[in-house]
C-alpha cells in the first residue's frame, strides 16, 4: 500500500534535529513547487528536477527506525501540490510518529483536510510578505493568490495543535517598510524570520546577492526571534 502512495519524493534526510525544533525528525522533500520565488534554496526541488526516490523504501527506512525518532517533517518543493500528501502522513501517523507540514499556504482546501483529520501535528507556513498582491509577486516570481494564503493563515491559527509562521528575509527583495508591516500583522504569533544566504537559488542572479545580516535583523525587530 506505501508503494501506491501518489507522492513524488526528491530528497530525504534520515535524521535532523534541525528541521523540527526539539524533535529529531525524517524529513521527505517532494518535487515540485507553484512559486518561483527566485531566491530559493531549493530551486531543483522547486522546478520539480532531480532524481525521483522510491517513496516506499523511505518510508520502510523510517518505519525500522521509528523508535529513534520523534517525527517526520514533509516538506519541498510544496506538499500541498502532491495528491497523496494525505496518504503519506497517515501512514507516518500509524508508525505512532508526528507529522510536521512545511507549507507555502497557496491551497487552503489541503491544510483544511489534513487538519480536520487530524493527520498533522505542527504546521510550519511560510508567509513571504505583507499578504498585498504586489509584494507577494515580487517574492514569489508568481501571480499568487494572497486571499489563499490569508485563508490558510486562519486555519492554522485555528486548528493546528501547534503551528509557526515564517519569513526568510531577503534583502534585495524586502523594504525595512514591509518588514515591520509583517511584525503588525503577525504580532502575537509564533513568527521567525529566516535569513536569506545566496546559496542554490533558482534564479542564479540571487547567487551574487547581499545576504541578511542576522544582526541587522534583530535591530529592526528586537521582539522577533531570528534564525540564521
Amino acid at each position: 500500500m506505501k508503494n501506491c502512495i501518489d507522492f513524488v519524493a526528491g530528497g530525504y534526510l534520515p535524521a535532523s534535529f534541525l528541521d523540527w525544533e526539539g524533535h529529531v525528525s525524517a524529513v521527505i522533500f517532494c518535487l515540485g513547487c507553484n512559486f518561483r520565488c527566485p531566491w530559493c534554496h531549493n530551486g531543483g526541488l522547486a522546478l520539480g528536477d532531480g532524481e525521483k526516490l522510491a517513496l516506499g523504501k523511505i518510508l520502510a527506512d523510517i518505519e525500522r527506525r521509528a523508535a529513534f525518532l520523534d517525527g517526520v517533517v514533509i516538506s519541498g518543493g510544496e506538499p500541498s501540490l502532491q495528491p497523496g500528501l494525505a496518504a503519506l502522513a497517515r501512514a507516518v501517523k500509524e508508525m505512532g510518529l508526528a507529522v510536521k507540514l512545511d507549507t507555502n499556504g497557496s491551497r487552503p482546501d489541503v491544510v483544511e483536510t489534513l487538519l480536520r483529520d487530524g493527520l498533522v501535528d505542527h504546521v510550519a507556513m511560510d508567509v513571504k510578505a505583507p499578504l498585498g498582491a504586489t509584494a507577494y509577486r515580487r517574492l514569489t516570481g508568481v501571480a499568487a493568490d494572497v486571499e489563499k494564503i490569508r485563508s490558510s493563515m486562519e486555519l492554522v491559527k485555528s486548528r493546528a495543535p501547534s503551528y509557526e509562521f515564517r519569513t526568510t528575509y531577503v534583502p534585495a527583495l524586502h523594504t525595512e517598510v514591509e518588514m515591520l508591516a509583517l511584525r503588525d500583522e503577525l504580532r502575537g504569533e509564533p513568527w521567525f524570520v529566516q535569513c536569506f544566504k545566496p546559496n542554490g537559488c533558482l534564479d542564479e542572479k540571487f547567487l551574487s546577492a547581499e545576504a541578511a545580516k542576522a544582526e541587522e535583523l534583530r535591530r529592526l525587530l528586537p521582539d522577533v526571534p531570528v534564525r540564521g
